[in-house]
């Protein structure tokens, strides 16, 4: 068993997804607790453009395949190469990010290579010998920790709220490996055609690369906030009283009774800014906050302030972008 820790590097049309860098920066973490290398698996066509944006974020090797049977994700073409390449190489960990495609591949390589496998873990930390791991259970009401010896590969999953992104500031050369070709053409029994993206009215939180959040300033009707959300393609969250006054159903509630959000965008709307909400919001990139209060809470948190009346703004500002949108047709 080698003191490597590995994460998968996801990309999509090109680009590395914005949790790459979060999962690399808790390998590296792990990795330097365990005196060991944190290290990241990419897999695809026309990828080698990512080697450096990897050493950057603290990738210490690279384990890569670049092939145009790549092209597009398959599930079985990309199992089969990382149950070939965690076979041979045998890390101490295996940290997928807890997308769609990454739950999958999780879950299947867990069960192929009969290996333990924590979904949605919230933590990994090292006790003695032991890999001590965290995740939620009851939408986050209890906590269990589940501690592993170093003696089979673990595979985990981790939200892109729960990782730690301010441990990406790097600059470095990741060791090269090409993997071998152990996968097989005739194996494949899928292939993809196209991708769909998901409907950001229905997408987990967690997930969501643009929200527009809501506060007890909406009043009782959520339309102003899902008429933004509509225009930027953007998920609908809020605050505790919004749910517990049924306007929102709990699956879109922020905060710490809700969910942990990382958005690229955050628009917050009528929202004081309490520590209980802001808990859930304090990893989105940037954080835009429209409130009439000049000493509203979340007015300290903010990187764009807008001081007014919601009511007035909002609508403004939905009916701009959707005219912008109809002139670049």
């Amino acid at each position: 068993m080698s003191n490597e820790i590995w994460i998968f590097a996801e990309h999509r049309e090109q680009v590395l997804t914005p949790a790459t860098s979060g999962l690399l920066g808790e390998a590296r973490k792990l990795a330097r607790d365990l005196n060991g290398k944190s290290c990241a698996c990419l897999l695809g066509s026309k990828i080698r453009a990512f080697f450096s944006l990897l050493g950057d974020s603290g990738a210490e090797k690279i384990y890569f395949l670049d092939d145009e049977i790549f092209s597009d994700y398959s599930l079985d073409a990309y199992v089969h190469i990382l149950e070939g390449l965690i076979g041979e190489y045998r890390p101490l960990v295996v940290i997928f990010d807890a997308s769609t495609s990454g739950s999958e591949l999780a879950a299947r390589i867990s069960w192929r290579m009969k290996l333990p496998c924590i979904t949605e873990a919230k933590r990994i930390d090292v006790d003695g010998e032991n890999l001590a791991i965290s995740k939620s259970c009851y939408e986050d009401k209890v906590y269990q920790n589940v501690m592993f010896p170093p003696e089979k590969t673990v595979i985990l999953t981790f939200l892109p709220a729960d990782m730690d992104i301010n441990e990406n500031n790097v600059s470095g050369k990741g060791e090269l490996v090409e993997a071998k070709p152990y996968y097989a053409m005739g194996r494949t029994r899928t292939r993809c055609f196209k991708f769909l993206k998901g409907d950001p009215k229905k997408i987990s939180l967690e997930e969501a690369d643009l929200i527009v959040a809501g506060g007890k300033g909406i009043g009782n009707d959520a339309s102003i906030l899902e008429d933004l959300a509509d225009v930027l393609g953007a998920s609908v969250g809020g605050t505790r009283p919004l749910v517990d006054e049924g306007i929102l159903g709990f699956e879109r509630q922020i905060g710490i009774t809700g969910k942990s959000v990382s958005p690229r965008v955050l628009f917050v709307v009528g929202v004081s800014g309490a520590r209980e909400f802001a808990a859930g919001t304090d990893r989105a990139k940037l954080t835009i906050a429209v409130n009439t209060d000049d000493n509203a809470p979340i007015f300290k948190n903010a990187d764009l302030k807008v001081h007014g009346d919601l009511k007035e703004i909002v609508p403004a500002l939905a009916k701009r972008l959707r005219q912008r949108k109809e002139n670049n047709k």
